[in-house]
């Protein structure tokens, strides 16, 4: 289980695979998607993913949610999650309310689970994302 101190820090993106049924099922953004993920000492936070190739976008192109999202707030544990209470976000929905993620550590990189959700189809998805801290 993570502490607090442990946490606290920058990382950068290694991974986010789309898991279905318990098996990998893509990549949301791409194989070489990009993104941050930032926790303050003051329990504050602030993440952005995006595709890889959303910098070649041509000036003045609109973000989507496919191309890149960001959102920040404040974060607390509770044992093995970080709960993400949303204050900002480019996704309209996920401002006011919390996005829980399951931490497990992978050797010195950090793998955030977002929470199992089932479709109509009865099929269970959830997202892998693989994080590594910024030396510095």
């Amino acid at each position: 289980m993570m502490t607090v101190d442990e946490l606290i820090g920058s990382w950068t993106l290694i991974s986010w695979t789309s898991v279905k049924n318990g098996k990998p099922d893509g990549y949301p953004m791409g194989e070489d998607a990009k993104g941050q993920i930032i926790y303050a000492a003051d329990g504050r936070m602030s993440g952005f993913l995006m595709r890889a190739d959303f910098e070649n976008a041509p000036h003045g192109a609109s973000a989507t949610a496919d191309t890149s999202l960001a959102y920040g707030g404040t974060y607390h544990l509770e044992g093995d999650r970080v709960s993400h209470d949303v204050v900002v976000s480019t996704i309209a929905h996920w401002i006011g309310h919390p996005l829980v993620r399951t931490m497990a550590k992978q050797g010195k990189d950090l793998l955030l689970k977002t929470k199992p959700e089932t479709t109509k189809s009865g099929n269970i998805y959830e997202h892998h994302l693989l994080w590594r801290r910024v030396s510095t």
